[in-house]
Parts: C-alpha cells; sequence; structure tokens
C-alpha cells in the first residue's frame, strides 16, 4: 500500500483551475468507469469511566471520521488484469489524479490521506468486476480520537459532491446515456 499525504498534494489540480483538465479528469472516470463508496473509520479509544466511584477507564468503539474508497476497473476486452500489471498502473495512476482533483483546496481542521491499494478486489455490487481501490482517509488533524464532527462531515460532502459533478457514480457504475 502506498501512502500521499495531504502536503503531496498538488494545488494546481484545483477544479476551476483549467478547463482541459476538467475535460481530462471527466474522461478518466467514464474511461475506467470510476464508482465510490463512503464508510466511517472507527478506532478503539480509552475513555474515563465515570460510573464508578474509583477513576476508572474503558474502552469504547468510536467513529473518528470517514473513509472515501475510489473505484475503477481496467477497459473493457483486457483479460487477465493482474495487480501491477500496465491496466492495474493506469487506473491506479488515474484514481490517484481522481482523489487528488477532489481533495478540498482550503485548510480545515481534518486532514485527508490517499492510501493506494495493490491488490485487486471484486464486489457483487459492482458485478464481479476486477476493480483497483484509492482510499482517501478524512480524520482530524488534531485530536485524531475525537468522535466525527462537521469538519470531516462537510469534507466527505464536498468530495462527493465533485465526484457526482465527475460523473463518478455511488455504488455501482451506470454508463451515461448514449444520444441517438
Amino acid at each position: 500500500m502506498t501512502t500521499i499525504t495531504e502536503n503531496d498534494h498538488n494545488a494546481q489540480n484545483s477544479p476551476g483551475a483549467d478547463p482541459s483538465r476538467l475535460a481530462r479528469i471527466k474522461s478518466l472516470v467514464q474511461r475506467f468507469a470510476v464508482c465510490w463508496e463512503a464508510h466511517p473509520e472507527q478506532a478503539v479509544v480509552t475513555v474515563p469511566d465515570l460510573k464508578g466511584q474509583a477513576p476508572r477507564v474503558k474502552r469504547e468503539l468510536r467513529k473518528i471520521g470517514f473513509s472515501l474508497e475510489l473505484y475503477g476497473t481496467p477497459e473493457p476486452g483486457l483479460d487477465n488484469a493482474s495487480p501491477g500489471g500496465d491496466p492495474c498502473r493506469r487506473v491506479e495512476s488515474a484514481l490517484k489524479e481522481i482523489a487528488h482533483w477532489i481533495l478540498p483546496r482550503q485548510q480545515r481542521q481534518c486532514m485527508y490521506e490517499v492510501e493506494i491499494d495493490q491488490s485487486l478486489s471484486h464486489s457483487r455490487v459492482r458485478a464481479d468486476r476486477p476493480d483497483v481501490c484509492v482510499t482517501i482517509q478524512i480524520v482530524h488533524r488534531n485530536n485524531w480520537d475525537q468522535p466525527i464532527d462537521e469538519c470531516e462531515e462537510s469534507c466527505l460532502k464536498d468530495m462527493e459532491r465533485a465526484l457526482d459533478e465527475l460523473g463518478a457514480c455511488d455504488g455501482a457504475w451506470r454508463p451515461l446515456p448514449t444520444a441517438g
């Protein structure tokens, strides 16, 4: 797995910066049938247990952020796609470019990590197609173990909105209707 942090983000990927770049990103979404899923990030945290007389601690499972998973598949007609092969590396590169495109530009109280999974997955949701996955983790910049707050929710919504505008699909791929 490769990780790219927010500090590696290139500001020139800004959505309003270059119409030809936006067209390129949209074409990558169509070419690799990009779809996405969002899930809460969870962690076991230690918290004070105030129920007893003596100070104690307990562990609890807490939602601390989100994972936004981007899925893409090698182009149709390519048989035997294998992890690390050229077709999968092209999908990985496209997903990484899309991920950086949708990252919020302004400094916020949360941070983002882009993680590249070097394997292929298959899901019934996406008709068992071979998928390459890039995950964007959205978590607190400080005090990582705090519950999800408005900042993480807002960042996730902004990224989901950007994906919708690019033509990516929530869950499973749905091709654009053809004219004619």
